[in-house]
């Protein structure tokens, strides 16, 4: 077993992580585990701490992200998450949006974000930080998951996503059943906007709503706010989703104007 490492030595296994790290985001059945500091020891043939080392220098850099409990593995960092490519849909939401999410930023005081579907996660690609001290970030090409996020909740009832294989909880609010979520999902279209009750983290609520490429037309994404419990409170929920829902369907109606003026934009 090598104890010792080059730089050289410390470039070709970080390398060999990532790509360790990109297989596992593409499988659906390990995605949501996490990949495991042991894992790493064995597949590089060094030992349990210098894989944790490794492991925090590509956390550090943004190449990893570490899974909160109980999963305690990694995932892909958004380091390499920012420089995947969007479809010509989704660079289209991501330019239009951020008026909308400033507005949306403007009009309840928290963070608000633009987010689309990757594979078997949501992708964040834009978001707009409030100005409060205590405010909550979806960092821009971070993935979160696809069944106990208010995103991932609207991308799957409007058809941009499957429910993942793995319903794992992320907390002890988080939905599990198969058959609870499908009737969770029901009312998701229903009433038009999805809420994260602190599903993916304790003391966080996040709504979002989905954005078509223009009114009767395809899904192509999604915008929303994400805030502490203290101020996305229950009795404020059924306003502040009343925001986030007409501001979806007011960038829903500009998608579906000007097609033409846009492709300046995206090329």
């Amino acid at each position: 077993m090598v104890h010792s490492m080059d730089s050289s030595g410390t470039l070709e296994r970080g390398l060999k992580i990532i790509d360790l790290l990109i297989e596992l985001d593409a499988d659906p059945i390990r995605h949501d585990k996490g990949l495991r500091v042991q894992q790493v020891a064995l597949a590089l043939d060094v030992h349990r701490s210098t894989a944790s080392r490794l492991m925090q220098t590509l956390v550090a850099a943004g190449y990893a992200t570490e899974l909160p409990r109980p999963q305690r593995g990694f995932c892909l960092g958004p380091a390499v998450r920012a420089h995947r490519p969007l479809s010509p849909d989704q660079r289209r939401l991501r330019e239009f949006a951020v008026p909308y999410l400033r507005k949306l930023v403007r009009s309840t005081g928290e963070c608000a974000h633009t987010a689309v579907p990757a594979g078997s996660s949501v992708l964040v690609i834009d978001d707009v930080e409030t100005d409060q001290p205590l405010r909550v970030v979806a960092e821009k090409g971070r993935t979160v998951p696809l069944h106990c996020t208010s995103a991932g909740k609207v991308l799957i009832a409007f058809g941009m996503a499957a429910v993942p294989a793995s319903l794992s909880a992320r907390t002890p609010r988080t939905i599990t059943n198969r058959d609870v979520l499908t009737a969770h999902l029901a009312e998701v279209i229903a009433r038009g906007y999805a809420l994260d009750d602190e599903e993916n983290h304790p003391g966080v609520r996040c709504i979002s709503a989905p954005v078509f490429d223009g009114p009767g037309g395809r899904p192509i994404g999604c915008i929303g706010i994400d805030g502490p419990t203290l101020r996305v409170t229950n009795d404020a929920i059924a306003s502040l989703a009343e925001y986030v829902r007409t501001t979806a369907a007011e960038l829903t109606d500009e998608l579906g104007q000007g097609v033409d003026s846009v492709g300046e934009l995206v090329g």
